[in-house]
């Protein structure tokens, strides 16, 4: 195990306890959600190794293929993160758990509109 990645991911819960605690809010009631865009799917194997269970993704190929090569891992969340485009609507429904750039009523409608093959039924 990376003690490196290990110790980072300690330091940002850390600082997340800390906020939590200063806006008076309970920890445990925020999602933490590790953006690896650029990384490779190694990381994420690691990063679930070390309790991490929601990933996010900015761009829909590299959520779709992550996705794809961690299949076996099925209690990882995944989260679209970036600016949806109206024509890979189909392929980000298919392979988020959640969408949280919806910025364009076009974007929800096509999203509605995707096949209900994905996560996100």
């Amino acid at each position: 195990m990376d003690t490196a990645l290990a110790d980072r991911l300690a330091a940002v819960d850390a600082r997340i306890q800390d906020a939590a605690r200063a806006a008076h809010r309970d920890a445990a009631a925020i999602t933490r959600i590790v953006v690896t865009k650029f990384h490779p799917a190694t990381l994420v194997s690691e990063l679930h190794a070390l309790g991490v269970r929601d990933v996010g993704e900015n761009r829909q190929q590299e959520l779709t293929a992550k996705r794809a090569e961690l299949d076996g891992i099925r209690d990882l969340r995944w989260h679209f993160i970036g600016q949806a485009q109206t024509n890979k609507a189909r392929a980000v429904r298919a392979a988020a758990d959640a969408v949280h750039s919806v910025d364009r009523a076009r974007i929800a409608d096509a999203l509605d509109g995707a096949d209900g093959d994905g996560p996100l039924d």
